[in-house]
Order: C-alpha cells, then sequence, then structure tokens
C-alpha cells in the first residue's frame, strides 16, 4: 500500500507538530509555508504551558493532555537541549474582586486535581530575593506542574524529527488554491506549481480564516489585525537583569517570565488596548517606559534596565475562543486546525490529528472541537465571554 501523501500549510509550531507526528507515521509530508519556520503567533508568544483559566472542563482536559505531552516530549528527547521549562507559575492580586475570582478558580482547579500550593511572600522572597510584593497582596498561588517553552529550540526539534522522517519544507511558498474531489486534493501555489495528494492540513494560525475563504467558507475567528486587546498584546523583553528567576509570575501590575541569558519577558495585558500591529513599538516610548516602572516595583537591581524589544504579538483564535479541530469539507480531503493555546497544545494536537488522519480514530479529546460550529458565522455571531482577557485563559 503507497503512503499517504499529506501536505501541511503552515511552518509553527502546530503545523511542524502536524507534520512531525505524520511523517513519524509513515506519511509523505510537504510543508507549505508563505514565509519561514515560527514566522506567524509562534514567534510572538508569552509561551506559558498550562491547564489553569480553561474551560469548558473539556478544554481543560485537552490543555492538560497537552502538558503531559509536553513533558512526554522533553523526556524523551535525545537533544541536549531543554525547550521545555517545568518550572510553575507564581499569582496573586492586590484587587479584591481580581482575589475572588483567583480563589474560585483555585477552588475549581483543586477540586479537579490541578497542583496547587499556597505560600507567602516571605517564603517566595526565599526563592526570588529580588522580588518586591506589594503588602496588600492576596496570598500566592503556586501551581508546580506549570512552564514555559523556549519557542525557537521547540520549533527547530519538531522540524528536525519532522525532516529525519522525510518531511520537505517549501517555502516561500503560499497556497493560492484548493481544489477536492473524492480521489485526492490539489493546491495552486504561488510558485506556478501545483501538489497533488491525498490530504491537506491547514494549520495555518492566524490565516486560517483566509484559508478557509479559498474553499468558499466563511470562518468565524477573531481579526488578529485588529488593534485591540482580544487580537493583540505587548511583548516587552529587557537586557540583562541581575534577577534570580526561572519561573512564570503572574503578578498585578505584569507577567514575567526569564527569556534566556538573564533577559525577561514581560506581558502588560492592561495595556493591551493599544496594541496595534501595524505600528513599531517603540522600546523609549510610553509602553516601554511603563513597563520599566512596573519592573521596577516588582524586581530590585532593576533601576538600570532597559527594554531591547517589543513586539505585538497577535492572537491566533477561533471566535468562541475554544480549538477548531476536523475535516471542513464535504470530500473529507481539507482537514483544520485553529486554536488559541497553540504552545501548550501542538504537540498533542499533532498525535491525535496523525491519529484520525491516518487510523480514522478521533481522540475523544477533539470531540467537543469539530469546525462546524464556527463554519458559516462570523466574530459577530459569538459574545464576548468572561474569560476572554484573563492572564490564565492563555
Amino acid at each position: 500500500m503507497s503512503r499517504p501523501s499529506i501536505a501541511v500549510v503552515g511552518a509553527g509550531v502546530v503545523g511542524l507538530s502536524v507534520a512531525r507526528s505524520l511523517s513519524a507515521a509513515g506519511a509523505e509530508v510537504t510543508i507549505f509555508e508563505r514565509d519561514r519556520i515560527g514566522a506567524g503567533t509562534s514567534s510572538g508568544t508569552f509561551a506559558w504551558v498550562n491547564s489553569n483559566g480553561k474551560s469548558p472542563d473539556s478544554y481543560y482536559e485537552l490543555n492538560l493532555a497537552g502538558m503531559r505531552e509536553h513533558e512526554r516530549l522533553q523526556r524523551d528527547s535525545a537533544s541536549e537541549a531543554h525547550w521545555y521549562l517545568q518550572t510553575g507559575t507564581y499569582e496573586w492580586t492586590t484587587d479584591p474582586a481580581v482575589g475572588e475570582r483567583l480563589q474560585a478558580r483555585v477552588q475549581r482547579l483543586t477540586d479537579l486535581g490541578y497542583p496547587i500550593r499556597k505560600t507567602t511572600a516571605e517564603e517566595l522572597r526565599t526563592r526570588i530575593p529580588e522580588l518586591r510584593v506589594h503588602p496588600r497582596s492576596s496570598e500566592i498561588v503556586h501551581f508546580p506542574s506549570e512552564g514555559y517553552v523556549v519557542p525557537s529550540v521547540l520549533l527547530a526539534r519538531l522540524w528536525s524529527e519532522a525532516r529525519a522522517n522525510g518531511a520537505r519544507l517549501r517555502a516561500p511558498a503560499d497556497v493560492l488554491d484548493i481544489a477536492e474531489d473524492s480521489t485526492g486534493v490539489t493546491l495552486e501555489l504561488s510558485t506556478g506549481e501545483n501538489w497533488r495528494g491525498d490530504f491537506v492540513v491547514s494549520a495555518a494560525g492566524r490565516w486560517s480564516e483566509s484559508v478557509m475563504k479559498v474553499l468558499g467558507k466563511q470562518f468565524a475567528m477573531i481579526d488578529p489585525d485588529q488593534p485591540n486587546k482580544f487580537a493583540c498584546g505587548f511583548l516587552g523583553r529587557t537586557d540583562p537583569q541581575y534577577v534570580q528567576l526561572s519561573s512564570n509570575l503572574i503578578t498585578p501590575e505584569m507577567n514575567v517570565r526569564p527569556d534566556g541569558g538573564g533577559r525577561l519577558l514581560l506581558q502588560t495585558p492592561d495595556l493591551d488596548h493599544r496594541a496595534d500591529p501595524a505600528y513599531h513599538a517603540d522600546t523609549t516610548a510610553l509602553i516601554g517606559e511603563e513597563m520599566l516602572r512596573r519592573l521596577n516595583r516588582l524586581f530590585a537591581n532593576t533601576a538600570g534596565a532597559k527594554i531591547e524589544q517589543i513586539k505585538v504579538g497577535q492572537r491566533a483564535r477561533p471566535a468562541d475562543g475554544l480549538p477548531a479541530a476536523g475535516f471542513v469539507t464535504e470530500p473529507a480531503r481539507v482537514y483544520l486546525v485553529a486554536t488559541h493555546s497553540g504552545i501548550t497544545l501542538a504537540p498533542l494536537l499533532g498525535k491525535l490529528i496523525s491519529a484520525e488522519l491516518l487510523e480514522g480514530a478521533r481522540s475523544p479529546l477533539l470531540a467537543d472541537y469539530a469546525p462546524d460550529r464556527l463554519i458559516g458565522k462570523t466574530i459577530n455571531d459569538f459574545p464576548k465571554f468572561a474569560t476572554l482577557h484573563f492572564p490564565a485563559a492563555q
């Protein structure tokens, strides 16, 4: 029996995870990427791996399985590189209303068996001596099973394995048209060529809506080019700091994690309403200055800190905030995967999608996430949901 020929559109973490799993299972895989590996959302993310604020319960279970797949993948790696750092997350607040929501979330997660412990500012300062915790802060919650990913190293791992299993990368190569019938599917490419094979997996991230339009279908996603907090967010990167931090911190004024070589990655969700992907953020202007003020209040030894870069991350998010994974056409030749929390979910989704395509076995973890609910609809058909911009909804 011949090997199935499968195209993967998009070379971000989700696309490369799908390509890796498919090629490892014996498929003949070609990846089509309009720019370069990781050029989209994969390179503009806080990269927090968690199942912390994820609801409904089926989404919590999917992200929990995603965390476990990261652990397995890192544990079984033959490479010396560590791309998944299971350092834990600490969270606290000074806002009583936010504190009530945090406690409600902690109770729900406790009931679900998610690892949680409480700690004090004094105890946390023994781990992070430079840390300053406001005296009116809530009890500090520690989520020890969480961590973060170094996206570039994860992308290298995924591509290395896919390539070793025979996957090919065509970049730059944009998909202009998709035509299918009962025997296969054809892609018309920007290179002037056509590709013909058995299946296509669209893993185009925030461009998923555009891919669906090529098929003549409307697909409801948050518009990643809109300058608002639902679509975009600032990510600031400092120069090396004298701060002994290894974990994720979700604090009243900003989220912080290490970013290699002593640098810190900063996220300020309450400022994201100013984020506009059409403009380059000035590191010395308002956002950069405010990030530094908050950093100085959070850590000692940061008075001379500089912001080396501010990126505007653009989110790949279906309109209801939940994943979409499944066939989107009658001949069942085109499969779509689009999701927020792509960093947490990517290796797991690659495994599940490969099994569905090659073995016809759809995982119960994907039961609630067929794309049908989003096809033929726009963002206006979905009300804003309550947890859209809570930190732990990432």
